[in-house]
């Protein structure tokens, strides 16, 4: 991704944030922020200042997995910038978090491999294998190939490092790599290669490691990996280093290696490919080149912070110092590598203090927290106590007066009916009216009691997020931005319309349209459809009941395509002009209200939906001069199968 194209992102990411309301939403956005700042500009104060926001957050909100991801992300932003030591306690943490918990097994995967690493760094080999044969564990069981390949290569790359376990690594390796040939993952496939190629470096069979470096060569050069070339040549170039049989083809590998590297501006592999250098112009007895090399590389150790690099050039400098009876520089270049070093033990105690400190100041949040809540609980429960006890104290009076004013009303409506018996007629109207208000009231407390549920529907609105959250973690971001913003117009519309009496035609199917994007992009192939002439003019001057076609669409999708085999679903909405009147015709091509029906037999339902949309157009049509009839047609092929529904909504006007 180019660097216009990665701010532009960032910038989108930074308008939603600052757009939304929704916790939840909130919080995954921060952790997005903080992993695109340290990808585009590494501002490490602001990145850490989301991520901790992103912790904070989703601690207040109470939703474990959401804590898990903000805690899983913290840690990573921590091992990026080499703090493996608190990065490793927020992964455990993460892992531990969600382990027993019934979520997606992706994130116990994602926690359990990314503990792996970080322990791999603080050389915790042991640790680190165990955790990522956690998540092998559950990659296996899920046949996830790609985490099973991340673990294998996980798992190997600790066992290396193990005395006695090395030849175990190669196991691991290898069916990585296998794994990645299945996946067609060339990047993957490189990675293993890599690995292997190492393994034998380690075991001094060069020649086979430099088989595996060839392929990878070939490899990188097909997918056009410059970076994966870089790496190749430098292992080329360790491989005959190590074998000191021919410096000169060491020396030549690591000389393309080091173009490559400037050209990437990758100055840190630049410093340790000129370690390399130096090293073997020693062996070469090049004293004077090897000066150069450990300056050019000490210089870039010094920029980048590299402390370790750092020592190792400066005591190579003292010795080459001391060969030459240079007694004062050789002092001054051992006592340089010494700072270093001394350095390195100081950063390592800082970031262990910090550690504790931040690991305290989480802990003693969520204690806060954990407290805050017991108490809230006492009070609450304190009060529901100290309530039922003055309700006991009042049944009995509240009773007496129940009694009594049911008493009075009788009497005054005994007495009402003597008094306006010469008014029947009159009074049969006004008490009709008054049913009517009744009716009309209860239609509207269930009609709003539906919009509700259409509003707040937990799981519209949580699987429209995976589904958008699925297209941001594939990287398909210009789509997730774009669902989102279809999500955020739907559900602005929808409260924005609820408590209205009527809206107008245009409205209505633009919030349908809203709501077939969103269902569209969730099912992916599951079904297409269709919207035709919304933009006749007709439309324009139509009112009808907020949120009316929404159940016939919801209905066509759910019990009429999706349990349809077909390979051509096709949901259709047509604005069909008849003179004065219109026609709204919602028409699909699924199994039909018969099947569903036959389908569903063991388990009977009323549709209180369908009664209420029913109940409210005969509410419109007594409180409109303009009135709105539905038919409901259930369509069959020519050998008279269900082949579908069609609904037909007529608007007259008057």
């Amino acid at each position: 991704m180019s660097t216009a194209q990665s701010i532009s992102k960032l910038d989108s990411i930074k308008s939603l944030y600052n757009e939304t309301t929704n916790d939840s939403l909130k919080i995954t956005l921060e952790i997005e922020l903080s992993r695109a700042l340290h990808k585009n500009q590494h501002d490490e104060e602001q990145e850490y200042a989301y991520a901790k926001s992103a912790v904070e957050r989703a601690l207040q909100y109470k939703d474990t997995l959401l804590y898990a991801r903000a805690l899983d992300n913290h840690g990573l932003l921590y091992r990026f910038h080499q703090h493996y030591e608190e990065g490793l306690g927020l992964h455990i943490k993460a892992f531990d978090l969600i382990k027993n918990k019934n979520v997606k097994p992706y994130y116990k995967m994602r926690f359990s491999n990314n503990a792996g690493v970080a322990a791999r760094y603080l050389q915790k080999y042991a640790m680190s294998v165990l955790y990522f044969m956690k998540a092998l564990k559950i990659a296996d069981k899920e046949n996830d190939l790609r985490n099973i390949s991340i673990s294998c290569n996980g798992i190997g790359n600790a066992l290396i490092n193990i005395s006695g376990r090395e030849d175990e690594a190669l196991l691991y390796f290898e069916r990585a790599l296998e794994t990645e040939k299945t996946r067609d993952n060339s990047l993957g496939m490189a990675i293993n290669y890599l690995s292997i190629s190492d393994y034998y470096i380690s075991k001094e069979k060069y020649n086979t490691a430099r088989n595996y470096l060839d392929k990878l060569v070939v490899l990188n050069k097909k997918s056009g990996n410059d970076f994966g070339l870089a790496l190749t040549y430098q292992s080329m170039g360790l491989a005959y280093l190590k074998e000191c049989e021919d410096l000169g083809k060491s020396k030549s590998y690591f000389n393309n290696a080091l173009g490559r590297f400037k050209i990437l501006n990758d100055r840190h592999r630049q410093s340790d490919i000129l370690l390399n250098l130096a090293n073997i112009e020693l062996k070469l007895n090049n004293t004077k080149q090897a000066e150069g090399y450990f300056l050019e590389s000490l210089a870039l150790a010094k920029e980048l912070g590299q402390n370790d690099l750092a020592s190792a050039n400066s005591m190579s400098l003292s010795q080459i110092f001391e060969n030459r009876n240079n007694y004062k520089k050789s002092l001054y270049y051992y006592k340089q590598s010494k700072a270093f070093e001394d350095s390195i033990k100081i950063t390592d105690q800082n970031i262990k203090i910090e550690a504790l400190t931040r690991q305290y100041n989480l802990e003693k949040k969520e204690n806060q927290i954990q407290l805050l809540e017991k108490d809230k609980a006492l009070r609450i429960t304190a009060m529901e106590n100290q309530k039922q006890l003055s309700e006991r104290r009042k049944v009995t009076l509240l009773l007496l007066i129940v009694a009594f004013v049911m008493l009075l009303i009788v009497f005054l409506l005994q007495y009402r009916n003597y008094r306006t018996k010469k008014k029947t007629t009159a009074q049969i109207q006004k008490t009709e009216k008054e049913i009517m208000n009744a009716i009309y009231e209860r239609n509207l407390a269930q009609a709003e009691i539906l919009v509700t549920r259409l509003q707040v529907n937990p799981h519209f609105l949580f699987n429209s997020l995976n589904a958008i959250m699925y297209l941001i973690q594939s990287k398909q971001n210009l789509s997730a931005i774009k669902y989102l913003k279809i999500f955020s117009r739907y559900t602005r519309m929808v409260l924005e319309t609820s408590t209205q009496h009527v809206i107008s035609l245009q409205e209505e199917l633009k919030l349908s349209s809203y709501y077939l994007m969103l269902e569209e992009n969730r099912f992916e192939e599951g079904f297409m459809y269709e919207i035709k002439g919304d933009d006749c003019l007709e439309v324009q001057d139509a009112v009808i009941p907020p949120l009316l076609l929404q159940p016939f669409i919801e209905n066509a999708i759910w019990h009429g395509l999706l349990p349809s085999t077909s390979d051509n679903k096709l949901l259709l909405i047509e604005i069909v002009p008849d003179s004065e009147n219109l026609q709204i015709i919602i028409e699909d091509n699924g199994v039909g209200r018969n099947n569903n029906v036959k389908k569903s037999i063991k388990k009977p339902h009323k549709s209180m939906g369908m009664q209420i949309i029913q109940e409210r157009v005969e509410l419109y049509n007594q409180s409109s001069s303009d009135k709105i009839n539905i038919e409901i047609v259930d369509k069959t092929d020519k050998d008279g199968q269900p082949a579908g529904t069609k609904v037909i909504i007529n608007l007259l006007r008057h």
